[in-house]
């Protein structure tokens, strides 16, 4: 079991308990992760845990490295040097600034130097004096940044958290999507998305999106800290496995027609009736679409593990088809790591799989 790095006491947890005022905030991140989708990367998406968005580049604990964000909903004025950094009275005194609060999940931290990015997303903008103020952009970085709003920056800084300086991978972010159009435009997304994986396949972008929000809301609400790094995945994050099942379930595409002729043929040796036929072309459908593509380290690692396991079986050597999928599946389901398969299903979705894919 790989130890969690992220577990530390979080800087507050009251953000889960309001979640449903962030809406903003969860589309924007999966705007963020769809991109890293279509670079065919995998990540693990976590919503309010040390920070509003917190992005993983692996499912591997020991290997992954983070993005951080906060993200502002905001109108008016734009930030400056001055309302980035300003204190407000507290209970037990001066609270953190927006940029204090948001360097104070990264500096100082047992996984400071597995941060990629840190990022202040804001939608009413910055006023942040650059080399080169004729510049437009939307991603500001500390090294576009004059030098005298550098100094003065890192000055307010030091004075509220102590660190000497402002981090280079600091980013100041304006979000390309909206509050007015939100849904839209991440429904479009996902149909963009899926129309560059599965060219002329055909999907449904709104239950996909559906799914995948839904997912968003029911890990977002969890607010509990988690020693150990794969139940931090399980049961706090949205993985690139979870959003590729999602997406596999809700489309329909040409490259699977080969694979289901192909199942339809041993329907009758198998002694399947319609409905049991039917629930296994479904699956096998979904596997192949999640297999198309991107394939993420622990779908290659299941693979390898599942054709390793049974590599020294062959059905034809068994009196019938079904006798050598019932040894397939009886070595699979006792050589391989318990949880490996939630049911008897899925390890008969994987023999057929083999069988079909050779």
């Amino acid at each position: 079991m790989v130890d969690n790095i992220l577990n530390e006491p979080q800087r507050e947890t009251s953000g889960a308990d309001t979640f449903a005022k962030y809406e903003f905030q969860f589309h924007w991140a999966l705007c963020k992760i769809l991109q890293k989708h279509q670079n065919q990367e995998d990540y693990a998406l976590l919503i309010e845990y040390h920070e509003d968005v917190v992005i993983a580049d692996s499912l591997d604990g020991q290997n992954a490295n983070f993005d951080f964000y906060q993200v502002k909903n905001k109108t008016g004025a734009k930030y400056t040097v001055n309302n980035l950094t300003k204190r407000e009275a507290g209970k037990n005194g001066e609270k953190n600034s927006v940029l204090g609060k948001l360097l104070s999940s990264c500096i100082g931290t047992k996984y400071e130097d597995r941060i990629t990015e840190i990022g202040l997303v804001a939608s009413n903008g910055f006023s942040l004096d650059q080399d080169n103020n004729e510049l437009k952009l939307d991603v500001i970085t500390v090294g576009d940044l004059s030098e005298t709003c550098t100094t003065e920056l890192a000055n307010k800084i030091e004075s509220e958290l102590g660190a000497s300086q402002i981090p280079n991978n600091l980013k100041f972010i304006i979000p390309t999507i909206q509050l007015a159009n939100q849904r839209e435009y991440v429904i479009t997304k996902f149909a963009d998305l899926v129309d560059s994986l599965f060219p002329n396949g055909m999907c449904n972008a709104v239950s996909i999106y559906r799914a995948i929000i839904d997912e968003i809301h029911r890990k977002g609400v969890v607010k509990y800290d988690f020693p150990d790094w794969e139940r931090l995945v399980d049961e706090k994050s949205l993985t690139s496995y979870k959003v590729k099942e999602v997406i596999a379930v809700n489309t329909k595409h040409s490259s699977t027609d080969r694979m289901i002729d192909d199942l339809s043929s041993l329907r009758d040796e198998l002694g399947w009736s319609f409905s049991i036929f039917k629930g296994y072309r479904r699956r096998i459908e979904t596997l192949l679409l999640q297999r198309t593509g991107m394939l993420s380290a622990f779908e290659l690692n299941r693979m390898k593990m599942i054709e390793e396991c049974i590599d020294s079986i062959d059905p034809e050597q068994h009196n019938t088809l079904k006798d050598g999928f019932a040894k397939q599946m009886s070595k699979l389901k006792s050589d391989l790591p318990e949880g490996t398969f939630h049911d008897d299903a899925e390890v008969m979705t994987e023999v057929l799989y083999l069988y079909l894919k050779d």
